[in-house]
């Protein structure tokens, strides 16, 4: 495995693997002990969690770590259509973004869905201020955010984490593993800054006004013909 493998980490991931390599490496891993691992976690139904493994495997903590890490770099080679993805200390096995077009053909998905500019935003107001109410998010947008709540949890990105010790206990909401999975980050501490996001919503929003507007100019033009 060269260093170059794991490039594709984040950075808290890529200082503790070059750690490893650097001290430890994985001369001394039995692969035994390696399949038994990969085997865990490719024949888990949902993302495994780190601990589950670790009741399992009995592996300590520092060789636990070091099986990850050599299968997330062997995963990464071309030869291999497959990827070990970690989310908040839970695992699974996906297959690789560039092949997602022929997957799709595969199960005959012929429409991907996507979310709305105002999911976005609601998504992103839970991702920074959680844990959040409904009455606080709709506070910041200026607009009921009901039908977009269900939307978010229809799709699993957020979740009811409890009520609020306040007048009606309304329910607070967070993001969930899903919603790291969406985003392809390992836990909230990857979310870009929020000077990024809402310049990305500004230029979302804008685009969609266009949009709108352009619509609205080519209906006007069809009525006069």
């Amino acid at each position: 495995m060269s260093e170059d493998n794991i490039s594709y980490l984040s950075e808290k991931r890529k200082e503790k693997a070059q750690k490893i390599l650097e001290n430890l490496g994985f001369e001394d891993l039995k692969p035994k002990d390696i399949a038994l691992v990969e085997a865990l976690i490719f024949s888990s139904k949902k993302k495994l969690p780190r601990s589950v493994i670790k009741e399992i495997t009995s592996f300590s903590e520092e060789k636990l770590e070091r099986v990850i890490i050599y299968l997330e770099q062997k995963y990464q080679g071309g030869e291999f259509g497959i990827q070990l993805k970690e989310y908040n200390d839970s695992y699974l096995f996906q297959t690789k973004k560039e092949f997602a077009r022929e997957i799709e053909q595969l199960f005959d998905i012929t429409k991907v869905s996507s979310l709305s500019t105002a999911s976005m935003e609601t998504l992103a107001i839970i991702a920074y201020r959680q844990p959040v109410t409904r009455s606080e998010i709709e506070e910041i947008r200026g607009v009921s955010v009901e039908r977009t709540l269900t939307t978010l949890s229809k799709y699993e990105l957020i979740e009811e984490v409890g009520r609020k010790e306040t007048i009606g206990n309304p329910i607070i909401y967070g993001t969930t593993d899903q919603f790291l999975e969406y985003l392809d980050i390992e836990d909230l501490a990857e979310l870009p800054e929020i000077e990024r996001v809402e310049k990305l919503f500004a230029a979302e929003i804008e685009e969609a006004a266009e949009e709108a507007a352009e619509k609205k100019e080519l209906e006007a033009e069809q009525e006069t013909n």
